[in-house]
């Protein structure tokens, strides 16, 4: 076990900081977290073809846990007179005005986080409103794999928008 703590893991905690925004102490405890849990799980792992991948998923599917238990701590805290401010019984945040420049920086905050190649597939299918298949055609591949990478990117981005609003 130590072998591999020694071998993968400054890799595993780079991962951990570049998807926790840099915060190296979120980082250092998520990478740890996921040497804790190779721990727990050594004898199937000593087996598995693929250490560095199991890792890396692993610390992935920690992030993700985190995140969602952030998010949902969050809402918990939203006061009880915001959530009743409007008699009628709507949502408060539909009360909240954005101007086009608010929408400008948002929307380009959250694009930021694509890759070249998940914003040309974002401005085919979402801007030039193009068809699965047509979209498939323009990047060379099945309408499956198309599928899939945009539902990829959705996820992407709605994880982005979520983050961005929590902020």
């Amino acid at each position: 076990m130590r072998e591999l703590y020694e071998k993968h893991f400054e890799l595993v905690y780079k991962y951990c900081l570049s998807k926790l925004r840099h915060d190296e102490d979120a980082a250092a405890e998520a990478a740890h977290a996921v040497f804790e849990a190779a721990g727990e799980k050594y004898e199937a792992l000593r087996e598995h073809p693929n250490k560095l991948g199991w890792l890396m998923q692993t610390a992935k599917h920690m992030i993700r846990r985190r995140w969602t238990r952030s998010a949902k701590e969050a809402a918990k805290n939203i006061p009880l007179e915001l959530v009743t401010a409007l008699p009628d019984g709507r949502d408060p945040f539909d009360s909240v005005e954005l101007t086009d420049g608010d929408i400008k920086r948002i929307t380009a905050e959250v694009l930021s986080g694509l890759s070249p190649g998940e914003r040309e597939i974002y401005e085919l299918f979402y801007r030039r409103k193009l068809t699965y298949a047509e979209t498939a055609a323009s990047l060379g591949v099945s309408e499956k794999a198309a599928r899939a990478r945009l539902a990829r990117v959705k996820a992407k981005l709605t994880k982005r928008i979520i983050y961005f609003l929590g902020e």
